[in-house]
């Protein structure tokens, strides 16, 4: 019983040293950003974000820590369980479940050295459990893309992440959601080159690409009638409505309605999430509040950068007119 007792205090021990660790790793890769652009390439000739390496920098965000590291220019906006808790609890006040996804960070599934597969999840697991001690569901993909280590699941130009990634995370958040439809939606299954945000930065002339075996959901997968509404940032949006967000009819909403087997709603926003997608939900409800008291779930996905790197914050919004 002793040793069991020392051993479960030492691992206890273990993860601010670890968080710590990756925090300054994270800072030595940002300081290795090639000049006058947003991207970093590791020696692995993996791409990453400047944005992503900052967030990762900031350490802890347990504990408070999170409002400290926040780049919010608002302190008063720089912690995210208020909003989202309060978020949550305002759905759940209508009958409609929040799932909140926080994308975990490419280099956490995707590292290059010296980190190794997970360790950049570290100071992210600890925040998670103080948002579900709010009776916030939050569904965490690393474990699962983890679990297979040999599948790649973020684009290596780009810092979104890819068609695979995607497809397992519309998997599980199928699991979540007790709704099934009867539609089928028709498939067609080309070979997609893309050229990613990160690599443009680096080289405009000539920047890198990569292929990426492509699913696109035909018929009419998104549509506002559903009682799914899937909101975010522009993971989202990624390989769905096409130009800078890489193809068309295969991203999250499309491959959730096709486990699902009916049609799913979405509301996405490029650049932060943390506050302006819920102010589109809200003025939306305004306009039509029956619209969102027809909804069952709404899923909340975006990068798990946005805990410290919005710069608007996570400010409290409404979810109807009172």
């Amino acid at each position: 019983m002793k040793k069991l007792y020392i051993a479960m205090l030492s691992a206890v021990a273990v993860i601010p040293a670890l968080a710590a660790d990756v925090a300054e790793v994270a800072k030595g890769l940002a300081a290795k950003v090639t000049p006058n652009t947003i991207t970093y390439k590791a020696e692995n000739g993996w791409l990453y974000s400047k944005n992503e390496l900052a967030h990762l920098a900031k350490w802890e965000l347990a504990q408070g820590g999170v409002v400290k590291k926040s780049a919010c220019l608002k302190p008063a906006n720089a912690d995210p369980l208020p909003a989202l808790k309060a978020f949550n609890d305002a759905l759940a006040g209508i009958g409609i479940k929040l799932i909140v996804v926080p994308v975990p960070p490419k280099i956490a599934i995707e590292p290059c050295a010296p980190l190794q597969p997970g360790e950049a999840m570290v100071y992210l697991r600890p925040f998670y459990r103080e948002l579900r001690a709010q009776g916030i569901d939050v569904l965490d993909l690393s474990e699962r893309y983890l679990a297979a280590p040999k599948e790649h699941y973020y684009c290596r130009t780009d810092a979104h992440w890819n068609p695979a990634g995607i497809a397992v995370a519309a998997e599980e958040l199928a699991k979540l959601i007790q709704l099934r439809g009867k539609e089928e939606f028709p498939l067609t299954g080309p070979m997609l080159t893309v050229t990613g945000d990160l690599a443009k930065s680096l080289d405009p002339q000539k920047p890198e690409q990569e292929n990426f075996a492509f699913t696109m959901v035909g018929g009419k997968p998104i549509d506002e009638s559903s009682p799914i509404l899937l909101i975010g940032d522009s993971h989202t949006l990624v390989f769905s409505t096409g130009g800078d967000m890489l193809a068309e009819h295969g991203g999250l909403a499309e491959r959730l309605a096709l486990q699902l087997k009916m049609p799913v709603e979405r509301i996405g926003v490029k650049g932060s999430a943390a506050t302006a997608v819920r102010i589109n939900l809200y003025r939306k409800a305004a306009r039509d509040p029956q619209w969102l008291r027809n909804k069952k779930f709404v899923i909340y996905c975006f990068s798990c950068r946005e805990f410290t790197e919005s710069t608007s914050g996570w400010v409290k919004v409404p979810v109807v007119k009172k």
